[in-house]
């Protein structure tokens, strides 16, 4: 009894949490725009990301495919928020990077 009880507040508790990480990502609206990596999007990732001393494959759109069909830049990015590590992206950066994101990360 006392397992159960134990293991359906950890289910409950990872619920919570899984929802709560969501939000985050929520809170970011994509203003309505049709940003391309080219166009607005390169000029992101070229200064907060692409750096030496962080990730300087992520340079060109070829570099950053695996981690864009993969998953990882939208839960870095947008959900976890976790990436840049510096966390200076402004609203209106998230909101494009969003936007490109919904629109299948255009290249131009």
């Amino acid at each position: 009894m006392k397992r159960t009880a134990f293991l359906l507040a950890g289910l409950a508790l990872m619920m919570v949490l899984d929802s709560c990480r969501k939000d985050k990502a929520e809170n970011i609206e994509c203003d309505g725009s049709n940003p391309t990596y080219d166009g607005q999007i390169r000029a992101i990732i070229n200064s907060n990301c692409a750096s030496n001393s962080c990730h300087p494959g992520y340079s060109s759109y070829e570099g950053l495919e695996g981690i864009l069909q993969n998953g990882r830049f939208e839960r870095e990015v947008l959900i976890d928020q976790t990436m840049p590590r510096n966390g200076n992206l402004s609203a209106g950066e998230l909101s494009k990077i969003k936007c490109w994101v919904e629109n299948g990360f255009p290249e131009d």
